[in-house]
């Protein structure tokens, strides 16, 4: 089927919550081997009571308040040879009074902090202590985030995130998002899909207490070319993630639609809330346009936008290559003449007259002397004055698909952030 992306999102949107759901208590296999300290049944030993009561006793709950003091360390560790050292070497510092202002000046010491690092420091458990977010560069020019929180009288690793590239991923915002009186952190990391394509990765990072680590409160991944920002757009107190569509593509994503995309809370997480894209650029967009709607069943729609791609000279659209004229134009022609043979429409005869003349068969020719759209349309069209039937005529349009895969390259070649095509796709019915 085709995917249909939100053009130019330029993320993948599957609906899958990203909250962590509690892992399931393990249910008794047959078969297994379970062992574990019975009661003593000889009359010595502790009672049942006394059983009951180990068994109740309470866990000991984690002092977060208890914080080792920041009295000053000026013993810079040691330049550290990996990621895992550096981070080690920086809960040593602060166990050993190290204060969170003088994290900079380790990191500078390491070369570590650069133009792109940072130390910030805020309450992200709500614990009444704050953390300490650092970014700085690893060993091996590696980009990473850190955050440090105090338990028990020493600082821990709270959470920590890697980015490709040197430059941490970006701490977009540290506070509250959504006014629930509890501060969350968002941030945004750099991911390479391929050599000629990065993304950046945004999450919205809420303490939870109960598992005791970070949740991403975002509904949905949202993998964009720029890094988005936080902003109350409506004036509502609430912070929405904005994501602004300015890059119009390249040959790794294909054309995008510009505009933006806002994410907004619900009461339980960020959802993507408002879609607003700017009119297309390209008559390709047009297209995948049309045969979403095409998909969706609206052959109305659909069969407007393919006669306003032939018909409408005040389309103020560009070919994203340069044989698109030619593939654009009966592309169109095809796809008009499906939608016009399910409506019943009397103009399907026009778009048959227009074939006609403008793509004559000459004696001796066949399908594959013919553009393939063309050949496609008159496929489809001559099974259909023969057998009245638009299943019998879609399966005549397959078996041309599978000598001519260029129906499909063609369509295939936007980019990976437009439709991918399938045979099916060209005529459903």
């Amino acid at each position: 089927a085709i995917v249909l992306l939100i053009a130019s999102a330029c993320q993948p949107t599957p609906a899958t919550s990203l909250i962590a759901t509690d892992i399931p208590f393990p249910t008794m296999t047959p078969g297994q081997l379970l062992s574990g300290r019975l009661i003593d049944q000889s009359g010595s030993g502790a009672s049942p009571a006394e059983a009951i009561a180990q068994i109740n006793r309470a866990t000991p709950t984690p002092n977060f308040q208890s914080c080792p003091a920041q009295t000053g360390n000026d013993d810079i560790p040691d330049e550290p040879n990996s990621g895992q050292e550096a981070i080690t070497s920086l809960l040593s510092y602060l166990d050993e009074g190290g204060t969170f202002g003088s994290i900079g000046d380790v990191l500078n010491a390491w070369d570590a902090l650069g133009e792109q690092g940072y130390v910030r420091d805020g309450d992200l458990t709500g614990e009444g202590q704050p953390e300490l977010v650092v970014g700085f560069t690893a060993p091996g020019n590696i980009g990473t985030l850190v955050v440090f929180g105090c338990e028990n009288g020493h600082y821990g690793v709270r959470y920590d995130l890697t980015s490709e590239g040197s430059a941490p991923p970006v701490l977009v915002w540290l506070g509250d998002v959504n006014q629930d009186l509890r501060s969350e952190m968002v941030t945004s990391r750099r991911v390479c899909e391929s050599a000629d394509l990065c993304i950046y990765d945004t999450q919205i990072l809420r303490w939870d207490a109960a598992r005791g680590r970070f949740l991403n409160i975002l509904n949905e991944p949202v993998r964009t070319l720029d890094v988005p920002r936080v902003a109350d757009t409506d004036n509502d107190t609430i912070t929405e993630l904005v994501v602004e569509l300015d890059t119009r593509g390249n040959t790794a994503t294909g054309p995008l639609r510009t505009g933006v995309n806002i994410y907004d809370w619900n009461g339980g997480g960020y959802t993507l809330s408002i879609i607003q894209l700017d009119s297309p650029e390209y008559y390709i967009q047009y297209i995948h346009q049309a045969d979403r709607l095409f998909a969706e069943q609206n052959l109305s729609a659909a069969a407007r936008l393919y006669d306003a791609v032939l018909n409408d000279e005040n389309l103020d659209l560009r070919y994203w290559f340069n044989d698109g004229p030619q593939i654009i134009t009966t592309y169109a022609l095809y796809r008009l003449t499906l939608a016009y043979a399910y409506l019943e429409d009397p103009r399907l005869s026009e778009v048959v007259a227009r074939i006609n003349t403008d793509y004559p068969v000459e004696p001796g020719d066949t399908a594959d002397d013919q553009p393939v759209y063309i050949a496609l349309a008159y496929t489809f069209m001559n099974t259909m004055q023969a057998r009245s039937d638009l299943h019998t005529a879609c399966e005549s349009v397959q078996r041309i698909i599978e000598v001519r895969p260029q129906a499909l390259d063609l369509l295939n070649r936007y980019g990976r952030y437009n439709p991918t095509y399938e045979a099916l796709d060209l005529c459903p019915y």
